[in-house]
């Protein structure tokens, strides 16, 4: 079990009157289902993590098609608004090319309201446990083995990470324990976005 700082703030500017969408790019957990519960929710789980195109990367494909075989991965419907995206430590098993057409392929289903969680490994040095992860409490995180072998990770720098999301940003960012660290990630408005480093 991990405990979260920056979980809790996902929930700070919900409207609880409508329906909860959550993406969790990571395996079913029992937690997060049971946690989730407790609200008029939409649950997608999508596991990324096994996705072949994004564990061999091939350079010979164009980053619109990398964008593409995101959204038919994520398998979203066309209408639908994100309110909360459990992205866990997705990003550190992504090279920039592959967050930057992440964050491209889920632009249609996010708004100015859309949250989202991260884990991060900030240099080398940080072990990233093989795990997949859980929401138990607002501030308690459950995590497990994942199974299959651990693919190479790629540390990312809070300012790098930050240069990838394009329309988002980190808004938080908190150092855990075990020496890994929690983002907290909002849309960030055009001003910001424009002055983003592009390099």
């Amino acid at each position: 079990m991990l405990h979260s700082n920056l979980a809790a703030a996902m929930f700070d500017s919900l409207q609880t009157d409508k329906r909860l969408v959550v993406l969790d790019v990571g395996m079913a957990m029992a937690a997060t289902v049971d946690f989730f519960s407790q609200f008029k929710s939409k649950l997608l789980f999508v596991d990324l993590y096994s996705e072949a195109f994004v564990s061999e990367i091939n350079e010979e494909v164009s980053h619109q098609q990398l964008v593409e075989q995101f959204r038919q991965a994520l398998a979203i419907d066309d209408n639908c608004i994100i309110d909360i995206c459990l992205f866990w430590d997705f990003f550190n098993y992504l090279d920039g090319t592959l967050i930057k057409a992440f964050i491209e392929a889920l632009h249609p289903y996010v708004d100015e309201h859309t949250r989202g969680f991260g884990l991060g490994a900030l240099n080398s040095r940080c072990q990233l446990p093989n795990s997949c992860y859980g929401l138990m409490t607002e501030d308690k995180l459950t995590q497990c083995p994942r199974s299959d072998e651990q693919r190479p990770v790629y540390p990312h720098s809070q300012r790098d990470l930050n240069s990838h999301l394009d329309y988002f940003e980190i808004n938080k960012s908190r150092l855990m324990s075990d020496g890994r660290v929690e983002y907290l990630i909002t849309r960030c408005n055009d001003s910001v976005r424009v002055k983003k480093p592009i390099f």
